[in-house]
């Protein structure tokens, strides 16, 4: 699991980054939310979107670097992107540090905001988590039936 940069135990994309030192992370103002260049091990994030949505795309490029996939077609139309997509949340949201944050939420909204990643991402990882991820999810959550939220 990628460390955490503070006592959150979130995993922090960034420090992947760091470890990965022939990878390069630029922001440019192009139409996707990110990209990943194999030839140039370059990510490229589109500028001015807010820190939840870079973490998110970050990951998600982190994992073709890692894997040194070539060609990145469109998610939507492509079996590799959607394992890199299932991939990437499942490292950015590990199922122990879901349990520790839903222990501590007050609601969805604040257990949301404690992943650090977009409400839909948090919606997405939980919709493919294996049934006893969602067992213990479900044990560690105290104030309410989340699963009629997510």
């Amino acid at each position: 699991m990628t460390p955490s940069s503070d006592a959150s135990g979130v995993p922090d994309p960034w420090q992947l980054l760091a470890a990965m030192p022939d990878v390069v992370m630029l922001r440019q103002p192009i139409a996707e939310p990110a990209r990943y260049y194999h030839g140039r091990r370059a990510i490229v994030l589109r500028s001015g979107r807010s820190l939840e949505e870079e973490r998110r795309s970050l990951w998600h490029e982190l994992v073709h670097a890692e894997r040194g996939d070539t060609e990145c077609a469109g998610w939507a139309g492509s079996a590799v992107e959607r394992r890199v997509e299932r991939e990437a949340a499942r490292r950015a949201m590990p199922v122990v540090v879901m349990e520790r944050r839903l222990a501590i939420a007050t609601d969805w909204h604040d257990f949301v905001w404690h992943m650090k990643v977009p409400e839909g991402w948090v919606r997405f990882r939980l919709a493919h988590a294996l049934p006893a991820e969602r067992a213990r999810l479900e044990r560690a959550c105290w104030w309410s039936d989340w699963t009629a939220t997510a």
